[in-house]
């Protein structure tokens, strides 16, 4: 290999660990940064930042910039606090608050319980949102997770947590086929998933 491809070799390894992204692709992407520096130095810059200011919310695990650490839809009096929508992503989150059909809290789990790969109660805040249900008098939780073996062990260990409160804990279903992400589900068929949803 080449003197001046070997400093490219950090890069293309820090690439390689973005969903999707495999060697070839990175080794690409980093030879487009080499010969758009300009460009790269842009994205270099807006990385810094993003890692510098965004943090997650307090409350929900949003991404937000506010000193407070509460993000704006958790700051938003308009919405309805009585029910959390807990989703598995923020692909899931920003799919829902896209179209409108829902008006109420949401809770972002960044996944889903998975002992094989190390993802645990602690790490998705379970505990934390539980005695956030509790404490607040949250009338419904709304569960938005995958069809999964994960997302099982995931919506029964929120159903026990919770078996001894008057929450209404609900799934969407209707409208939305088995094994579909709600990424890429229409607006009409989101409305009829949220209106059809089931207790679990």
């Amino acid at each position: 290999m080449l003197d001046g491809f070997s400093v490219l070799d950090d890069v293309v390894r820090h690439l390689s660990k973005l969903p999707g992204i495999g060697e070839k692709t990175a080794t690409r992407y980093a030879l487009w940064m080499v010969e758009h520096k300009e460009d790269a130095l842009l994205l270099s810059n807006a990385l810094k930042s993003a890692a510098d200011e965004i943090k997650l919310c307090k409350l929900c695990r949003n991404l937000t910039r506010n000193a407070d650490g509460v993000c704006e839809l958790c700051k938003d009096t308009t919405r309805d606090n009585s029910v959390i929508c807990v989703v598995e992503s923020f692909e899931n989150f920003l799919a829902i608050e896209s179209s409108s059909v829902y008006n109420g809290t949401y809770y972002i789990l960044g996944g889903l319980v998975s002992p094989l790969y190390g993802i645990d109660l602690y790490r998705l805040g379970l505990d934390y949102l539980v005695k956030r249900v509790i404490e607040e008098s949250i009338n419904e939780v709304i569960l938005v997770v995958s069809s999964t073996l994960e997302g099982d062990l995931t919506t029964q260990y929120i159903k026990e947590s919770l078996k001894n409160s008057k929450v209404k804990i609900t799934k969407i279903a209707s409208g939305v086929p088995l094994g579909t992400s709600i990424n890429f589900v229409d607006k009409s068929t989101l409305i009829e998933a949220f209106k059809g949803r089931h207790a679990v």
